[in-house]
């Protein structure tokens, strides 16, 4: 690969002047996010977990199946990934808490149209074709007697949930339903509620649906949510949370005596959710939050005096531990409260390779615990590494130039800005790519750096310090984890402290669909644009971007290897094998490749070769390395590959 440094700014043709006055009307950087084709978590788990089989733990006794009895409840809160299987008999909704906007409770059950795989359904996306999409089933629940009693319809028998158009998610439009169902004695499914989408999000509504008629009242009663929906793959989002299904409840009461965590706790830095720990001690203080913050909702129909403690462990060492205050704090009926909790030092920590903080979050009511005490507490790690990162590593969507508005044959930048605080090596760019809806596998494009913007700070001009060849993008996951692509720089670049730049230019508009993370890195204020993100077409970089931020990072310090195991998402046929591994003269594929390159643990092409089944590796000197394969369809793959000299 060849090392490009650039400091001289291009001038535009005539043409394209003109073209500048004529769109000057236009919004400058005409970029957006766009909904994921798949889910990328429920693929990397299918993938660490291959065996995996969501088995419904409801019993048989003596051939009949036993059912729940009430009253019914689950607000999703104790589940990852799928629906707790004692209590729902499918798995096609997706529990987390990245789409939801201020749930009830920490996290959801999310309807969309992929399927329990994290896949479209039928492997098709076609938004001008309706059907069905996410369903939740419920285990058959006991509504025929209680202790010998028979149910009657005079015991007021209600389901509520609460439910999200929307969210974090993609657009609903009017032809797009979620409904709810029930089943009857005989075994048929009735609607008994229903809503049509919406193009924006609104907050959580509470709906109560009582049971009024006698044929519901039975031993194998099931309730039922689904949705008739464009296939439009991980978008027109749905989310439920908090469902209850009891007796003895009156309809005029809609609230519930409960209180819960809603948020996870926000990042203990300032301005990131990760950066270098090297980097941060050199001013610990100058980079840490001065709290936590995070919200707290109030079910009940009246005020409630909540008390909050957290702990925290850096590398296993005890950081913080605070008692529940003495004087409680007041959180109103029905509402919900962003509670803060003081900063703790984790500098002077011996390992500053890698630091995690490990952090626990509590609530109670003036010491008392709640009948409802697993939606009280929260736990999670943040890790501080070799990187700077804005995001929390999860992507809600993608992003890129607006391939629809743009004029297809123009060029576009993107270009992210980071204060570096030590002089230190820039040895890699990570990005995280999403599978688009549109296929751009084999499109190209061109990682920069800069060490200015024309016109961003005072920049006189781009002053482009770094340039990559044209590559494509990689789709990847290591160790059964969807994570980033890692770019190892061809070059030593020692940046000393100051504002840089990373990003790419594209030769014409496509979106590129790197992730978007909707929530901004667990920042206090999410609903914001990164004012650090900048696009540029037509000569000038604008900062009109979407709320949210950019999955992309840098990498500072000694060259290391980056997402060990690293291999792309398998497309139309399994991960190819190449063997022998380790290997001495030959590296086999088992079948033909387009395109195959060796590189080096720095990123350098050590070898190329065409419409080969195989790479001659008798004169590489011995090491580790990556091969990376692309077929007639330009799909691509990466393997690790041992070489011993001969």
């Amino acid at each position: 690969m060849r090392i490009k440094l650039r400091c001289l700014l291009m001038l535009k043709s005539t043409a394209l002047s003109w073209l500048i006055v004529l769109l000057g009307n236009v919004a400058l950087a005409q970029v957006a996010t766009y909904p994921l084709e798949r889910n990328a978590s429920l693929e990397a788990f299918h993938h660490a977990n291959p065996d995996y089989v969501f088995q419904p733990t409801a019993k048989y006794k003596f051939g009949t199946r036993d059912t729940l009895s009430l009253p019914f409840f689950d607000d999703f809160s104790t589940s990852t990934l799928y629906p707790d299987s004692s209590k729902w008999l499918n798995n096609q909704v997706y529990v987390n808490n990245q789409f939801p906007i201020f749930p009830p409770t920490l996290n959801v059950a999310t309807f969309d149209v992929l399927n329990a795989q994290g896949l479209p359904y039928n492997n098709t996306i076609n938004k001008d074709f309706i059907g069905a999409g996410d369903s939740l089933i419920s285990q058959p629940v006991n509504l025929e007697e209680e202790a010998g009693t028979p149910y009657t319809v005079a015991d007021s028998l209600i389901l509520s949930f609460y439910y999200q158009p929307n969210g974090n998610g993609y657009h609903l439009n009017a032809e797009d339903k979620i409904m709810l169902w029930f089943k009857a004695a005989n075994g048929l499914w009735f609607s008994v509620w229903s809503k049509t989408g919406v193009p924006e999000s609104q907050d959580f509504e509470q709906v109560l649906v009582p049971i009024l008629d006698p044929n519901y009242l039975h031993k194998g009663f099931q309730f039922m949510f689904t949705t008739h929906t464009r296939q439009v793959a991980n978008a027109n989002h749905w989310h439920i949370d908090y469902v209850l299904l009891d007796k003895d409840r009156d309809r005029a009461v809609q609230t519930h005596d409960d209180y819960a965590i809603q948020s996870t706790p926000t990042s203990l830095l300032q301005t990131y959710w990760a950066m270098p720990y090297e980097h941060f001690s050199t001013s610990p203080s100058t980079f840490m939050a001065d709290s936590v913050k995070f919200w707290i909702s109030n079910l009940a129909g009246v005020d409630k005096r909540l008390q909050v403690r957290h702990e925290a462990f850096a590398n296993g060492v005890q950081r913080a531990n605070t008692l529940f205050a003495a004087n409680s704090n007041n959180h109103l009926a029905e509402g919900k409260k962003q509670r803060n909790l003081a900063a703790y030092d984790i500098s002077n920590i011996a390992n500053t390779g890698e630091v995690e903080v490990k952090r626990l979050v509590e609530v109670t009511e003036q010491g008392i615990p709640n009948d409802i005490r697993v939606n009280d507490t929260i736990q999670f790690t943040q890790t501080l590494h070799d990187y700077y990162a804005y995001d929390d590593g999860s992507a809600e969507r993608g992003f890129g130039f607006d391939q629809n508005t743009n004029p297809s044959n123009i060029e576009g930048e993107i270009a992210y800005g980071f204060d570096v605080v030590k002089s230190d090596t820039l040895y890699a760019i990570a990005t995280y790519f999403n599978q688009a809806v549109f296929d751009v596998s084999r499109n190209k494009f061109k990682y920069r750096i800069w060490k200015e913007l024309s016109g961003v700070n005072g920049g006189e001009g781009d002053s482009i310090i770094y340039e990559s060849e044209e590559m494509t993008p990689t789709y990847s996951i290591a160790n059964g984890v969807r994570t980033f692509t890692p770019f190892p720089l061809d070059t030593t670049l020692v940046l000393s402290p100051g504002k840089y730049y990373i990003g790419w230019w594209q030769g014409s508009m496509f979106n590129l669909n790197v992730g978007w993370d909707m929530n901004y890195g667990n920042t206090q204020n999410p609903q914001r644009k990164n004012p650090n993100l900048f696009a540029k077409i037509f000569g000038q970089w604008s900062n009109d971007v979407p709320d949210g931020t950019l999955m992309m990072r840098p990498h500072f310090g000694s060259s290391r290897e980056l997402y060990a195991g690293v291999f792309d998402f398998e497309k139309s046929f399994a991960t190819p094998l190449v063997y022998p591994n380790p290997a001495k003269t030959v590296v086999n594929f088992g079948k033909t490749f387009d395109d195959v390159r060796l590189l080096n643990m720095q990123g350098q092409e050590v070898l190329f070769a065409q419409n080969v089944s195989s790479l001659n590796v008798a004169e590489v000197q011995s090491g580790t390395y990556f091969i990376k394969l692309t077929n007639n369809a330009g799909e691509q793959f990466t393997s690790r590959i041992s070489i011993i000299a001969p």
